[in-house]
């Protein structure tokens, strides 16, 4: 067995609070950096910082709030310090970070 074939990041996929299942009825599994994704979406949520976006239309007021979750995101050591970018759009944020095991740029 290689280092690469070690699963070192699993977990339960929970889509809107809830267990997402496969065909079998089982809980779905997350692996890799999907693993990661999701951590960092529940510590934002669990944050508070979003509630103080909505309604936010001056982007002074709105970048100060950006800083505080990139700052946020980047204390997880499993992401590359300097690679978080939070952009604000139309549909909501879109974070992107690289991960230190995986490489690339991952959505969250």
């Amino acid at each position: 067995m290689t280092f690469d074939e070690i699963q070192l990041h699993i977990d339960l996929n929970v889509v809107d609070g809830d267990f997402v299942f496969n065909d079998s009825l089982s809980p779905a599994t997350l692996k890799k950096a999907d693993v990661i994704a999701q951590d960092i979406k529940h510590r934002v949520l669990e944050s508070g910082l979003l509630v103080k976006l909505i309604g936010l239309r001056n982007q002074n007021g709105i970048k100060p709030i950006l800083t505080e979750l990139e700052l946020l995101v980047e204390q997880d050591n499993r992401l590359k310090p300097g690679s978080i970018n939070i952009i604000k759009n139309d549909n909501g944020l879109s974070i992107e970070a690289k991960t230190r095991q995986y490489g690339g740029n991952h959505e969250i």
